[in-house]
């Protein structure tokens, strides 16, 4: 690695030989947050190497779109490969740009209005399942029903169901997999751990999903049926072996945000009463107890607000690329094959971009002049430009459904005792120790309150809330 360009400042609070190494693994958040209120841009040593770690938003805007050609996905991103395989949020390039031409039409605007369904049945589930008084594990329990999500969105067919039933029961071996690969890859090669074993059996459930699905030959409507319908721009379809691969990667990648997003909104709501009272108003005028159909959320503006000012507070906590060759940030030049990072977490929370960064307000989000002076690279929850998340939009649907169907039946009430803090868990942020007593509600359905008309469905679509 280059040696490091002398003009850019060390970050606070570096030890000897380790760097800033204590001071991520102790407190990564509180760490990037304080080195975000001394300048834009820094080193970091971590050990005998250094990284950077960008702290503007025009900086983090030329990174990621403007001067998007001078960089490539972090060197940690590899690790995803190291036992899945090449998927797409792990490669970079002409790999990166076949497989997602393949991926897009399963998160095309249309395909996800029709996961909506799927979406409501997997929160109904859920909902259905507690009773009065009782302990909820919140982190859990939405990581539990991130997982059904995606799955349903998956396998509409019972062609897929064993590998729905398997994902849904190991998903999250596979996510400490995937975390274990990623931040000590020796130790996963050889470690014989359950969570290894487990990802063979739900490996081979979904390959023979996979066979079952191309041998039937029809378009059942989800995802799976998606890709192996996509093209190339040469014709050429996905193999198994890559279908397979993205499936994994779906499970991995999407269960960690939209999991520690419906569980911090829970935990808002039980401390401010009136964004509750907001919320629960619109549902039950809106759905009447119903559950919501794509028709739906275009009429439910304040939860998606909600959802959106959620994930401002509360996005993952760290993002990185790295330099293909000498570029130039603000006022600093750096080397080819750099490492770059930079914090969602810290810029949404800077006071010089967010008014009152700490308080949780849906209402910043009502309109774009109410966002006119937030600069572009301050809002990253999902990355921008090439490698932005293709699941944001299913992200963003997710949480709102799941939010709109627990609320309409369910308080959960703090547990006394509990303290509960941010913590980083692999690039997401997740209410720690977060346990809530279920109380039950009826909607008020409002006088002169009538189901939607279901012929709106089809036309009706999602509103785009305004981005800074």
């Amino acid at each position: 690695m280059s040696s490091p360009p002398s003009t850019i400042p060390e970050a606070p609070g570096a030890w000897p030989v380790l760097g800033h190494l204590p001071a991520l693994l102790r407190d990564p958040l509180g760490f990037l947050s304080a080195v975000t209120e001394r300048g834009d841009l820094f080193r970091i040593r971590l050990g005998h190497n250094t990284v950077y770690l960008a702290t503007h938003p025009e900086i983090v805007r030329t990174m990621l779109v403007s001067g998007a050609a001078d960089f490539t996905r972090s060197k940690g991103a590899a690790g995803a490969s190291r036992f899945i395989g090449p998927i797409l949020v792990a490669v970079s390039g002409d790999s990166h740009r076949r497989q997602r031409r393949m991926m897009q039409p399963g998160f095309h605007r249309g395909k996800l209005d029709h996961y909506v369904i799927s979406m409501s049945a997997a929160a109904e589930e859920t909902a259905d399942s507690w009773r009065p008084g009782q302990v909820v594990d919140v982190p859990k329990m939405a990581s539990d029903l991130s997982l059904a999500m995606i799955t349903k969105a998956l396998f509409q067919s019972d062609l897929g169901a064993a590998a729905e039933a398997e994902l849904r029961t190991t998903g999250h071996d596979i996510l400490k997999v995937a975390r274990l690969s990623a931040l000590a890859p020796q130790l996963y090669t050889s470690l014989p751990t359950a969570a290894k074993r487990h990802m063979g059996r739900t490996s081979a459930a979904i390959r023979e999903a996979v066979t079952a699905y191309r041998a039937d030959g029809r378009d059942h409507g989800d995802l799976l049926s998606t890709m192996l319908r996509a093209r190339d721009a040469e014709g050429n379809t996905m193999t198994d072996d890559e279908v397979h691969n993205e499936i994994m990667g779906l499970a991995v990648a999407g269960i960690g945000g939209p999991a520690a997003l419906t569980a911090w909104i829970f935990h808002e709501l039980a401390h401010d009463h009136l964004i509750e009272q907001r919320l629960h108003a619109e549902i039950d005028t809106v759905l009447g107890g119903r559950l919501p159909t794509s028709a739906d959320l275009p009429r439910l503006p304040y939860t998606q607000r909600l959802v959106k000012e959620a994930l401002r507070k509360y996005p993952g906590w760290v993002g990185s690329r790295r330099t293909v060759r000498p570029v130039r940030l603000g006022e600093h030049e750096l080397p080819a094959d750099v490492e770059i990072m930079y914090s969602s977490y810290a810029l949404q929370r800077d006071p010089r971009w967010y008014r009152d960064p700490e308080k949780l307000d849906p209402d910043r989000w009502e309109s774009k002049e109410t966002t006119r002076d937030v600069p572009k690279g301050a809002w990253v929850p999902f990355a921008l430009g090439t490698y932005k998340c293709i699941g944001d939009n299913f992200a963003l649907m997710e949480t709102a459904v799941a939010v709109a169907v627990i609320a309409s039946r369910w308080r959960l009430r703090p547990l006394k005792g509990d303290r509960v803090r941010p913590v980083a868990k692999a690039t997401h942020v997740f209410p720690d120790r977060l346990r809530m007593i279920a109380e039950p509600r009826t909607p008020a359905i409002p006088r002169g309150h009538a189901p939607a008309d279901a012929s709106l469905e089809a036309a009706a679509r999602p509103k785009e809330l305004p981005e800074p």
